[in-house]
């Protein structure tokens, strides 16, 4: 059985770029810096926002996705 997608896991690459200035792996390339040693969900969402003028939602989005394609989230 094929797993689906939801939530944040269905976001397109075209569409986290047009939104954000990156697509998901120039995302996740920039988290895991970050995030060497490891941050909590607050302080990373909290960065993006900050640092990357993202929007909270989009902050949110990417934090969360990140999560999950790093297994931090199930």
């Amino acid at each position: 059985m094929t797993e689906k997608k939801s939530g944040f896991r269905r976001i397109s690459d075209a569409a986290v770029r047009e939104k954000t200035g990156k697509n998901w792996p120039e995302w996740f390339a920039e988290l895991d810096k970050f995030c060497t040693p490891p941050k909590g969900h607050a302080l990373i969402a909290s960065h993006l926002e900050r640092y990357h003028g993202l929007s909270p939602w989009w902050a949110q989005a990417v934090t969360i996705r990140w999560e999950w394609e790093r297994g931090l989230r199930k």
